[in-house]
Protein backbone atom coordinates (compact mmCIF):
# COMPACT_ATOMS: atom_id res chain seq x y z
CA UNK A 1 0.00 0.00 0.00
CA UNK A 2 1.17 3.68 -0.73
CA UNK A 3 1.98 6.27 2.00
CA UNK A 4 -1.43 7.97 1.93
CA UNK A 5 -3.52 4.83 1.51
CA UNK A 6 -1.55 3.77 5.08
CA UNK A 7 -2.52 6.82 6.60
CA UNK A 8 -6.24 7.21 6.08
CA UNK A 9 -6.56 3.75 6.58
CA UNK A 10 -5.10 4.99 10.26
CA UNK A 11 -7.13 7.89 10.51
CA UNK A 12 -10.47 5.91 9.61
CA UNK A 13 -10.33 3.77 12.35
CA UNK A 14 -9.56 6.17 14.60
CA UNK A 15 -12.20 8.48 13.77
CA UNK A 16 -14.73 5.34 13.92
CA UNK A 17 -13.48 4.49 17.54
CA UNK A 18 -14.03 8.06 18.68
CA UNK A 19 -17.54 8.60 16.84
CA UNK A 20 -18.20 5.07 18.17
CA UNK A 21 -17.64 5.53 21.97
CA UNK A 22 -18.30 9.63 22.09
CA UNK A 23 -14.61 10.34 22.80
CA UNK A 24 -13.18 13.68 22.09
CA UNK A 25 -10.17 13.90 19.27
CA UNK A 26 -6.85 14.11 19.89
CA UNK A 27 -4.81 15.85 16.96
CA UNK A 28 -1.52 15.01 18.86
CA UNK A 29 -2.74 11.65 19.01
CA UNK A 30 -4.02 11.65 15.63
CA UNK A 31 -0.36 12.94 14.24
CA UNK A 32 1.31 9.81 16.21
CA UNK A 33 -0.84 7.72 14.61
CA UNK A 34 -0.48 8.76 11.93
CA UNK A 35 3.13 8.62 12.32
CA UNK A 36 2.91 5.35 13.18
CA UNK A 37 0.86 4.08 10.36
CA UNK A 38 3.81 4.78 8.01
CA UNK A 39 6.60 3.79 10.41
CA UNK A 40 6.54 0.47 9.27
CA UNK A 41 8.17 1.36 5.56
CA UNK A 42 11.40 2.05 7.48
CA UNK A 43 12.72 -1.32 5.77
CA UNK A 44 12.37 0.52 2.53
CA UNK A 45 15.21 2.79 1.03
CA UNK A 46 12.76 4.53 -1.57
CA UNK A 47 9.94 4.83 1.24
CA UNK A 48 7.80 8.26 2.27
CA UNK A 49 8.68 7.90 5.83
CA UNK A 50 12.72 7.50 5.02
CA UNK A 51 12.10 10.31 2.21
CA UNK A 52 10.26 12.60 4.41
CA UNK A 53 10.89 11.62 8.12
CA UNK A 54 13.97 10.05 9.54
CA UNK A 55 16.49 11.74 8.72
CA UNK A 56 19.05 8.60 7.04
CA UNK A 57 18.16 6.32 9.92
CA UNK A 58 15.44 4.41 7.98
CA UNK A 59 18.36 4.18 5.09
CA UNK A 60 20.78 2.59 7.46
CA UNK A 61 17.50 0.15 8.71
CA UNK A 62 16.95 -0.39 5.24
CA UNK A 63 20.57 -1.80 4.42
CA UNK A 64 20.17 -4.30 6.57
CA UNK A 65 16.85 -5.64 6.44
CA UNK A 66 14.50 -6.28 3.47
CA UNK A 67 11.10 -4.85 2.56
CA UNK A 68 8.28 -6.64 4.82
CA UNK A 69 10.85 -9.07 7.15
CA UNK A 70 11.41 -8.12 10.55
CA UNK A 71 10.14 -4.98 10.78
CA UNK A 72 6.30 -6.15 8.68
CA UNK A 73 5.83 -8.23 12.16
CA UNK A 74 4.75 -7.45 15.39
CA UNK A 75 8.53 -7.82 16.69
CA UNK A 76 9.47 -4.13 14.83
CA UNK A 77 5.73 -3.25 16.06
CA UNK A 78 6.73 -4.16 19.85
CA UNK A 79 10.48 -2.86 19.17
CA UNK A 80 8.93 0.88 18.37
CA UNK A 81 6.30 -0.18 21.64
CA UNK A 82 9.13 -0.12 23.30
CA UNK A 83 10.28 3.49 22.26
CA UNK A 84 6.88 4.92 22.18
CA UNK A 85 6.32 4.36 25.83
CA UNK A 86 9.98 5.00 26.84
CA UNK A 87 9.68 8.68 25.13
CA UNK A 88 6.26 9.47 26.79
CA UNK A 89 7.67 8.43 30.10
CA UNK A 90 10.79 10.43 29.95
CA UNK A 91 8.96 13.54 28.69
CA UNK A 92 6.15 13.04 31.18
CA UNK A 93 3.68 12.93 28.14
CA UNK A 94 -0.08 11.40 28.89
CA UNK A 95 0.13 7.59 29.34
CA UNK A 96 -2.41 7.18 25.94
CA UNK A 97 -0.08 9.00 23.78
CA UNK A 98 2.23 5.74 24.10
CA UNK A 99 -0.86 4.21 22.88
CA UNK A 100 -0.93 5.95 19.31
CA UNK A 101 2.20 5.15 17.76
CA UNK A 102 1.85 1.22 17.77
CA UNK A 103 -1.87 0.90 17.41
CA UNK A 104 -0.75 2.98 14.33
CA UNK A 105 2.18 0.57 13.41
CA UNK A 106 -0.50 -2.48 13.92
CA UNK A 107 -3.07 -0.73 11.45
CA UNK A 108 0.07 -0.31 9.07
CA UNK A 109 0.10 -4.30 9.21
CA UNK A 110 -3.72 -4.85 8.91
CA UNK A 111 -3.59 -2.38 5.42
CA UNK A 112 -0.67 -4.88 3.95
CA UNK A 113 -2.37 -7.79 4.81
CA UNK A 114 -4.77 -6.84 2.31
CA UNK A 115 -1.49 -6.41 -0.20
CA UNK A 116 -0.38 -8.83 -2.53
CA UNK A 117 2.69 -9.32 -0.97
CA UNK A 118 0.95 -10.09 2.11
CA UNK A 119 2.74 -9.59 6.03
CA UNK A 120 4.90 -12.05 8.39
CA UNK A 121 2.61 -10.81 11.11
CA UNK A 122 5.26 -13.62 13.18
CA UNK A 123 8.44 -12.36 11.29
CA UNK A 124 9.11 -16.17 10.10
CA UNK A 125 5.58 -16.87 9.93
CA UNK A 126 1.83 -16.08 10.43
CA UNK A 127 1.79 -14.97 6.56
CA UNK A 128 -1.81 -13.33 5.67
CA UNK A 129 -1.79 -11.67 1.98
CA UNK A 130 -4.69 -10.30 -0.23
CA UNK A 131 -5.69 -9.32 -3.75
CA UNK A 132 -4.85 -5.99 -3.85
CA UNK A 133 -1.24 -4.48 -5.72
CA UNK A 134 0.33 -1.31 -4.47
CA UNK A 135 -0.48 1.48 -6.48
CA UNK A 136 -3.23 -0.66 -8.79
CA UNK A 137 -6.71 0.29 -9.53
CA UNK A 138 -8.08 -1.68 -7.03
CA UNK A 139 -5.91 0.10 -4.14
CA UNK A 140 -7.07 3.65 -5.72
CA UNK A 141 -10.38 2.06 -5.44
CA UNK A 142 -9.81 1.31 -2.15
CA UNK A 143 -8.17 4.21 -0.95
CA UNK A 144 -11.89 6.02 -2.22
CA UNK A 145 -13.35 3.69 -0.32
CA UNK A 146 -11.72 4.87 2.61
CA UNK A 147 -11.94 8.57 2.06
CA UNK A 148 -16.03 7.79 1.56
CA UNK A 149 -16.03 6.16 4.45
CA UNK A 150 -14.24 8.80 6.36
CA UNK A 151 -15.91 11.69 5.40
CA UNK A 152 -19.23 9.86 6.23
CA UNK A 153 -17.62 8.88 9.79
CA UNK A 154 -17.54 12.64 10.15
CA UNK A 155 -20.67 14.28 8.53
CA UNK A 156 -22.92 10.81 9.32
CA UNK A 157 -26.32 12.06 8.30
CA UNK A 158 -26.52 15.40 10.08
CA UNK A 159 -24.16 16.39 7.41
CA UNK A 160 -22.50 20.01 8.17
CA UNK A 161 -24.25 20.60 11.48
CA UNK A 162 -22.74 17.07 12.77
CA UNK A 163 -19.10 18.19 11.33
CA UNK A 164 -19.20 20.98 13.27
CA UNK A 165 -20.21 19.50 16.57
CA UNK A 166 -17.31 16.73 16.00
CA UNK A 167 -14.64 19.38 15.00
CA UNK A 168 -15.97 21.46 18.03
CA UNK A 169 -14.99 18.48 20.48
CA UNK A 170 -11.24 18.56 18.76
CA UNK A 171 -8.26 18.62 22.10
CA UNK A 172 -4.68 19.52 20.92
Amino acid sequence: MMFRTHILFALFFYLLFIKIFSLNLSLVFAAILAFGSILPDIDSPSSYVNAKYLFGIGKTVSAFSKHRGFWHSVFGMLVFSTISFAAVYFLKAPFILALALPIGYALHLAADSFNVSGVKWLWKGGHIRGPIRTGSVFEQLFFVVLLIGTVYVVLGNGGLKEATAFISKIKP
